[in-house]
């Protein structure tokens, strides 16, 4: 699943400014008498991201994009039992796509 950063090709952390000049040329690229759908998308992608109020917005009401198949096949796949403590959990909600060693933060426990 795309984001609007990605649809926009920014970074997460791009400034009011650089938002806008990225939309711009991505409407440059793709008009609307071209292609309907694609401006359409890029559009929706600006208005989700293009201020502070909008950003907040997208990130507190938008479902993560996370694709945990690999997150639960490397954890079926250690010999360790790791609880679901409140803090292993909050490190495990808290943690970025990028951020696959969660798994191995928690203290494991041993099998009986």
């Amino acid at each position: 699943m795309s984001t609007p950063y990605k649809i926009l090709h920014i970074d997460v952390d791009a400034k009011d400014s650089e938002i806008k000049q990225a939309y711009l040329q991505q409407v440059k690229r793709n008009p609307p008498d071209k292609n309907q759908q694609q401006f359409q998308l890029i559009h929706h992608a600006y208005n989700a991201i293009k201020d502070h109020k909008s950003r907040v917005s997208h990130q507190l009401f938008t479902p993560p994009s996370i694709d945990f198949t690999d997150v639960i096949d490397r954890a079926l796949a250690t010999d360790k039992i790791r609880p679901l403590t409140l803090d292993n959990l909050t490190a495990l909600l808290n943690a970025s796509i990028d951020e696959t060693d969660v798994l191995n933060t928690s203290t494991p426990i041993e099998k009986p």
